[in-house]
């Protein structure tokens, strides 16, 4: 709840710089890369159908002059079907903070500004999160058994100071194996650390934190994540198999995506291992690679096959070619680097997993989405709802909406390098 002394020194003039939000990274570069499609919903449960041809029709053989014709084969097909994930956020404001600042212009709209910035840094930060997972909006995993107050997971920790978490044990789909509904106090992005001042007990590798109480025996309020659909095998019960098909059954090889690991053990990124892998999505899914995806320790280690080719040159003196010092090396919204290999654009996002490597192509992996491609606030999507909802106590809430999912139409489009060492 936003109290006056919540957000005082928001409401004061500012002399110096502007506000400073002093969050640690921000950045969404999945979410900013997948394309948005629509479909028209119709009060449907399941709102994307995807039919597919699996086998072709007819036959084509040679036959002798005047001889037999052959008999008709038939063809074969199936249906992918999805369904969206209804997602909320709210924030409270206290009336006294409304009253306090609402004969200043500036005062009010920077109280609303800085709420609504907030929530939307929050709301965008989880959607990626989700994007980045298996499915089960994870926020850190561990990469080994921890069990302090202080807990050390494998990747940048996708939570935030303040927001209610549980920790999931990894192989089943209700048991929480410490924290439940705890408020996170501290997050450390270097040390990859997340404190809640409640001890794990009997945590192992895989374990996860997620928000609290959106994973629970039959369902995970979360959307698919790019490790999940990007796989050869089904994900966890919890979330179900993607598009509803079971990839292992017999015949379902279509979709399965390429998956190259090593057995556990990390081994090092080459350009025969990232070669093998667009070859792989070539011959099997007929599709093309677009973007890469994987987290910064991996471009430190591999910068130099990253990198685009140099020459130095005694005519004339500037820059060389490729690297962070390249023109047009700046950082993108999207996460795209100067880095590339063999032609596709290189993607680092800082909180995607360890030793993964994860290549797709744009065109068969997209969001769904409901009637507002992005969240917002109801007021903006339905008639007549005031912005400020009034609420039992003395506050006004804001509520924003959104539905969403993460589709694809080929899995094998898409291509998953495990086992990656990192610097």
């Amino acid at each position: 709840m936003a109290q006056v002394s919540d957000i005082v020194e928001a409401l004061k003039y500012t002399y110096g710089a502007d506000r400073v939000a002093y969050l640690f990274n921000e950045e969404v570069p999945l979410w900013t890369v997948l394309s948005r499609k629509k479909a028209p919903m119709g009060g449907r449960t399941n709102q994307f159908l995807l039919p597919i041809l699996t086998k072709n029709p007819g036959n084509w053989v040679g036959i002798a002059e005047g001889g037999a014709l052959p008999s008709a084969l038939q063809p074969d097909t199936a249906e992918a079907y999805f369904k969206l994930q209804e997602f909320v956020g709210i924030y409270d404001v206290t009336w006294k903070l409304i009253q306090d600042s609402r004969k200043s212009e500036f005062a009010f709209a920077r109280a609303v500004q800085m709420m609504d910035e907030g929530l939307r840094r929050r709301v965008f930060r989880l959607l990626n999160a989700d994007l980045l997972g298996t499915g089960r909006g994870e926020l850190g995993v561990l990469g080994a058994a921890d069990n302090q107050t202080t807990i050390t997971v494998r990747h940048l920790p996708r939570v935030e100071v303040g927001m209610s978490v549980d920790l999931m044990d990894d192989t089943d789909d209700n048991a929480k194996v410490g924290p439940t509904a705890a408020t996170v106090t501290a997050v450390d992005p270097i040390t990859r650390e997340i404190t809640t001042g409640t001890a794990g007990s009997g945590t192992a590798a895989g374990d996860y934190f997620t928000t609290a109480g959106t994973v629970a025996t039959g369902y995970s309020r979360h959307m698919n994540g790019i490790l999940g659909v990007i796989d050869d095998a089904n994900p966890k019960a919890v979330v179900g198999n993607i598009g509803a098909i079971d990839r292992s059954a017999a015949g379902n090889e279509y979709w399965k995506s390429v998956v190259l690991g090593n057995s556990g053990t990390n081994r090092a990124f080459t350009e025969d291992l990232g070669l093998q892998a667009e070859d792989a999505v070539r011959e099997k899914g007929g599709g093309r690679l677009t973007h890469y995806f994987s987290n910064l320790a991996i471009g430190r280690r591999y910068h130099e096959i990253l990198r685009a080719e140099t020459l130095a040159s005694l005519g004339s003196v500037k820059a060389l070619s490729g690297g962070l010092g390249r023109e047009g090396g700046e950082k993108a919204a999207d996460g795209r680097s100067p880095y590339s290999f063999s032609g596709v654009s290189w993607h680092f996002d800082p909180f995607f997993d360890a030793n993964i490597i994860v290549g797709f192509d744009r065109d068969h992996f997209f969001l769904g989405v409901g009637e507002n491609e992005v969240p917002r606030p109801i007021s903006e999507i339905f008639d007549g709802v005031p912005f400020f909802k009034e609420t039992a106590n003395a506050t006004f809430q804001v509520v924003w909406y959104w539905q969403g999912q993460l589709l694809t139409d080929n899995p094998a489009a898409g291509v998953k390098i495990e086992d990656v060492a990192e610097s």
